[in-house]
């Protein structure tokens, strides 16, 4: 579906590794959430015809119950290849989720009045992923103490757990590029401080990290630009159904929106027909649709980080890889791979937003010449190791 239609589109869509706030559980270290563009109608007779020829006791498709046996894993296959083209999936890895919270609450405060700046050259991509790193495969024995510091700090949101971070990062003795981090957040926590402050009392707080919200409305961001108007029906959920006055300014919206970050541009609006409805599955099975989907990718995702791959039909990848959505929060090497030429530089900015901030300088003031030195730095570099 690649062209636009003008028509009202029905939208259902469900979860999988729903934690909440709890982004460093280990059994669940995925969170997907699936929005399949199907008619309730279509969806009715499909999983009414498929439970009926695969004698599926339970009344209604779950991907948790299908997975158990080979029986349920054909069907799961059947699912995938019939709608994968109609489905949109955004696929999180909890843990970067959680690095890509900590520049947002630690770093973007400090830059925010040049921040496209920072974003273009993927100075954010470079810290999360940096942290991450170090978190997920624990290069520096500390490394899981900053994050479960940072967690228990973004879920409480008070002074004291906020003073216990600062003075946590004072007694460790961390890796070089760690050390770097710890240092810019030590110097910089009054900025930081004011940041978590201005949170106290707008309703952020309780979801502050839970994935639901933004995934829905990216999703839908996706179909919004395939579709005149959406319809939405989603399975029940607490952290949809607290922050549903997000999605007030959606409905009836005809224009299109855009924000362009790092050269590409994403969907900011989308037209509902109304505010996402919360249903019952059984009611509604397309909602048992994208159950599999979100079930799927989580599996699929969790395997793959394991190591394990004979737990699923190879067909399995290709059909996920047509839902994808290019929203998705997936950590990635290439943004830490020292032979890349954006790593080197955003790892010199790193040290220069660092030193400045020892020295109470102006993190901002000629960043972009300076910049462009370290620019012309690496490159000559490059020239005389040639």
């Amino acid at each position: 579906m690649s062209t636009y239609i003008d028509k009202v589109q029905e939208i259902y869509c469900d979860e999988s590794g729903f934690t909440g706030n709890n982004l460093l559980d280990k059994q669940t270290p995925f969170f997907s959430y699936a929005a399949v563009a199907i008619s309730n109608e279509e969806a009715k007779s499909f999983v009414e015809k498929i439970i009926k020829d695969n004698k599926i006791q339970a009344g209604e498709l779950k991907f948790k119950n299908l997975i158990k046996y080979n029986s349920g894993k054909k069907v799961i296959t059947q699912v995938l290849e019939t709608f994968s083209s109609q489905a949109k999936v955004s696929v999180n890895n909890k843990k970067y989720n959680l690095a890509c919270k900590f520049y947002e609450y630690i770093f973007e405060p400090t830059i925010s009045s040049q921040n496209s700046t920072f974003y273009n050259l993927g100075f954010h991509k470079f810290i999360s992923n940096l942290l991450y790193i170090h978190f997920q495969y624990r290069i520096d024995d500390y490394a899981e103490d900053i994050f479960e510091n940072f967690y228990t700090l973004m879920k409480r949101q008070n002074a004291e757990e906020l003073t216990y971070f600062f003075e946590s990062l004072t007694l460790l003795n961390l890796s070089s590029s760690l050390d770097i981090i710890k240092t810019f957040c030590i110097h910089q926590h009054k900025a930081i401080n004011a940041e978590l402050d201005s949170l106290n009392g707008t309703g952020v707080g309780k979801w502050i990290l839970d994935l639901t919200t933004s995934s829905v409305f990216s999703l839908l961001g996706e179909w919004g630009q395939e579709f005149h108007q959406l319809d939405v029906f989603c399975d029940v959920s607490k952290p949809l159904q607290e922050q549903i006055e997000i999605f007030h300014s959606m409905v009836g919206r005809e224009e299109k929106l855009f924000l362009e970050v790092a050269g590409k541009k994403h969907a900011t609006s989308f037209n509902l027909v109304r505010l996402p409805q919360m249903a019952d599955s059984k009611d509604r099975p397309g909602i048992q649709i994208a159950d599999i989907f979100a079930g799927a990718f989580s599996f699929v995702c969790r395997e793959s980080l394991k190591g394990t791959y004979s737990n699923h039909p190879k067909e399995w990848i290709h059909h996920l890889d047509t839902s994808m959505s290019p929203y998705s929060v997936m950590p990635s090497d290439e943004h830490i791979d020292w032979n890349e030429f954006s790593v080197r530089l955003n790892y010199l900015i790193l040290e220069e937003l660092a030193n400045r901030s020892k020295r109470k300088i102006p993190l901002l003031k000629n960043i972009d010449s300076r910049i462009k030195q370290m620019h012309k730095y690496i490159y000559l570099k490059e020239l005389q190791l040639l």
